[in-house]
């Protein structure tokens, strides 16, 4: 009998070093990416921008920016050449009142989620109006200042609602449906002002619940999954890795890593679909790979991240995650 659990003992410590051994390679599968250029600076002159706050890019790479306070949208090259750009205050179709953050559809189309308008538009990638849905309230197909919006490949519209703590959900004709969740703290599907949300390879949604300090993922259907952040994600703000001062805002690429833009500490962190940290970068300052509380990030077709450095009213662009 002794021997036998000696033997069970023996064989669960293999185990547990085994498993020890696997994460540890997986943790070092990630290193920080490697800064590779930056365009932008203040100014309201092309390729310019004053507290930009979104990004997207399409299927052929080109990159979208949410140039907020020059309330337009800016249009660039992975190489940061400025093509055009659309928007100009106001309320009417096609005019912008604090542009946030945006994404493009499967279809090729431009979904902005304006923050000032209590509405979302579409545009055509060269910036013709195609549509808009919500207006101001807390109604189901309402929103109060929405900050992210993301599109799934039935398209499907997903909303941060921020002030009414939910995410808003639109059928592909832009019906509103039932929302998901409500405001509250600790507990999967309540919000404290969310910003942003992204929807993963597997359709899963994520979405970056600021105030909350935490990310949280629902199945396609809204159904809660997991939550992560400090503490478990209970509503705690932290530094260490995998935790978060105001999670501004949730990419998801090709392979299934989660992107969060962690506002107040300076970085950007990286996660497995799970809520695994793998990798972290950044640091509070106006030098290459520093950020002054970035806001955004998107990965293209080769693994390049753009990041949105919101204070220091520029875009940054770092090599592939692995690539020392």
């Amino acid at each position: 009998m002794k021997q036998r659990s000696s033997i069970t003992y023996s064989f669960a410590l293999l185990l547990l070093l085994f498993l020890f051994m696997v994460q540890s390679l997986q943790a070092q599968e990630f290193t920080a990416p490697r800064f590779m250029a930056q365009w932008g600076g203040l100014g309201a002159a092309p390729g310019q921008f004053n507290r930009p706050l979104g990004i997207a890019l399409d299927a052929e790479d080109r990159i979208y920016i949410s140039d907020t306070e020059n309330q337009r949208i800016q249009k660039f090259t992975t190489k940061g050449k400025f093509i055009s750009s659309w928007g100009k205050p106001g309320k009417a179709k096609g005019e912008l009142d604090r542009p946030m953050h945006l994404t493009v559809a499967p279809d090729g189309k431009l979904y902005v989620a304006e923050y000032g308008n209590d509405r979302v538009q579409i545009f055509e990638p060269d910036g013709r109006f195609v549509a808009l849905l919500g207006t101001n309230g807390t109604k189901i197909g309402q929103m109060d200042a929405p900050g992210g919006v993301a599109v799934n490949r039935q398209g499907q519209v997903f909303v941060a609602d921020f002030y009414n703590h939910r995410i808003q959900v639109f059928s592909a004709d832009l019906t509103p449906l039932p929302p998901i969740g409500k405001k509250g703290r600790i507990f999967g599907g309540r919000f404290n002002y969310p910003t942003d949300v992204a929807v993963g390879p597997q359709g899963f949604l994520y979405v970056a619940d600021a105030y909350n300090h935490r990310v949280q993922k629902f199945t396609p259907q809204g159904g809660f999954v997991r939550k992560w952040g400090r503490g478990f994600g209970v509503g705690l703000k932290g530094a260490s890795p995998g935790a978060f001062n105001v999670a501004t805002a949730i990419a998801a690429d090709a392979k299934g890593h989660i992107y969060v833009a962690d506002f107040y500490n300076n970085r950007i962190q990286v996660f497995t679909s799970e809520g695994e940290f793998q990798v972290e970068w950044g640091k509070k300052g106006t030098g290459p790979g520093e950020f002054d509380r970035p806001t955004d990030m998107a990965v293209d077709s080769k693994g390049n991240i753009y990041v949105v450095d919101f204070g220091n009213h520029r875009v940054q662009k770092f090599s592939p995650l692995g690539v020392k």
